[in-house]
């Protein structure tokens, strides 16, 4: 299994996430005689308390994204009040070091939040990190995980 091994900084395991359309919004595109998106970078924590993959709507409009459908969220900040998020499907890549692949997702749900006020354009939730072996080394600062 190729693994990928972040720093632990102040904000926590935060990694470098390129989201893209999905591969099939991608071949639709393609198929239309549309362009494509270009990727866009980000930020991303991982968070293993968050269920579902969420992106910052600054990286979402940057790609013109369709929503298909809403979510009903709960955070600490809704104090129990469901809030309506969309939801839209993206590819996700999280590069690794040189020689190895890096990770990749051709089509993901994700919800759409602001985030950008707390320095990070995303949170990698458990929808991704179920698939992962994870290994949180707080002495070293490194997070590992195995894809």
């Amino acid at each position: 299994m190729p693994s990928i091994s972040i720093t632990i900084g102040p904000l926590g395991p935060v990694a470098v996430v390129f989201i893209a359309v999905s591969a099939p919004r991608e071949a639709a595109l393609k198929a239309a005689g549309q362009p494509v998106p270009q990727p866009v970078r980000g930020q991303f924590l991982i968070d293993s308390g968050a269920s579902s993959t969420v992106v910052d709507p600054a990286l979402v409009n940057s790609l013109g994204l369709i929503p298909t459908g809403t979510v009903g969220i709960h955070t600490p900040s809704t104090n129990g009040v469901v809030q309506s998020c969309n939801q839209y499907d993206v590819a996700l890549y999280i590069p690794a070091a040189t020689g190895v692949a890096g990770c990749l997702v051709n089509a993901l749900p994700i919800i759409e939040s602001p985030l950008a006020s707390q320095g990070i354009d995303g949170l990698i939730g458990r929808d991704l990190m179920d698939n992962w072996a994870c290994f949180y080394n707080g002495p070293s600062k490194i997070f590992t995980f195995s894809y």
